[in-house]
């Protein structure tokens, strides 16, 4: 894959360590889906009246784009909400009974919230706030045409979506900074290992510096003396030993080089 290309969107949960949460989010979207889409046609045409062709068409972008979510919540917030609004609108034409909740019934109600708490996990502040402003406008513009009067049990969509909304990014946000605080304590942790590790190796190089250093003081010395303690040595064992004492010295000062490479 080269860096041009766009990485596909990873599942909702889907970084959780255990299993079963990976699949939630599927489970949850397929099993609303395939009970809403149903139930929201039953409703729309047993409860409000509305035209069967007209309820399936409604019920479908309602309810399946729930699967979507679980990718692309946002993508799939723009049909349910183009498709919500719509469904308010066509309930404007049949006359249904003034307790039952308008411009969104309760299948409609419970896709939503869904949705939104999806968007909280995924999207930023100023995502949300874009969404939760664009709910409460379509909200309150629908309910300038109320057909039975507006009232407060209307804005269950709005008030519902925010809270939604906003227990989605409360727990993405606790998500991430739990995550930073993980990445800091194996930070942390891999930097104690590598001091460790230094120290251990610092002493390692002092210990055998003390060790051979001291070895190789001892030779250069009786090297260095061996001429004034033994008396009878011929010129080239003298030489033999002036070399061995240089050669020491030069050992001994790799040693004391190498120690300060080590540390």
């Amino acid at each position: 894959m080269t860096s041009g290309e766009e990485r596909p969107p990873r599942a909702l949960l889907a970084g959780a360590s255990r299993r079963w949460v990976r699949v939630l989010p599927w489970a949850v979207a397929f099993v609303l889906s395939v009970a809403l889409l149903p139930t929201t046609i039953v409703v729309l045409t047993a409860d409000y009246g509305l035209n069967g062709a007209v309820a399936a068409a409604l019920a479908v972008p309602q309810a399946a784009p729930l699967l979507l979510a679980v990718v692309r919540p946002l993508r799939a917030w723009y049909v349910v909400f183009v498709a919500d609004v719509a469904g308010g609108v066509a309930l404007l034409g049949p006359d249904f009974a003034e307790r039952l909740p308008w411009p969104f019934p309760a299948p409609v109600l419970v896709g939503y919230v869904v949705l939104c708490l999806a968007l909280g996990l995924r999207e930023s502040r100023r995502t949300l706030l874009l969404v939760w402003l664009a709910t409460a406008g379509a909200n309150v513009g629908l309910g300038f045409v109320a057909p039975h009067g507006f009232a407060a049990k209307e804005l269950l969509f709005t008030i519902l979506g925010g809270v939604a909304l906003l227990l989605g990014g409360v727990l993405r946000e606790r998500s991430e900074v739990q995550r930073r605080l993980a990445e800091q304590e194996t930070i942390s942790e891999a930097e104690r290992s590598r001091r460790t590790l230094l120290e251990e190796r610092a002493r390692i190089a002092r210990e055998l510096h003390d060790v051979v250093a001291h070895h190789m003081s001892v030779i250069t010395v009786q090297a260095d003396t061996a001429e004034y303690r033994l008396r009878t040595l011929p010129p080239d064992v003298r030489a033999e030993f002036t070399s061995i004492a240089s050669t020491a010295r030069e050992s001994l000062g790799e040693m004391r080089r190498l120690l300060g490479v080590l540390r």
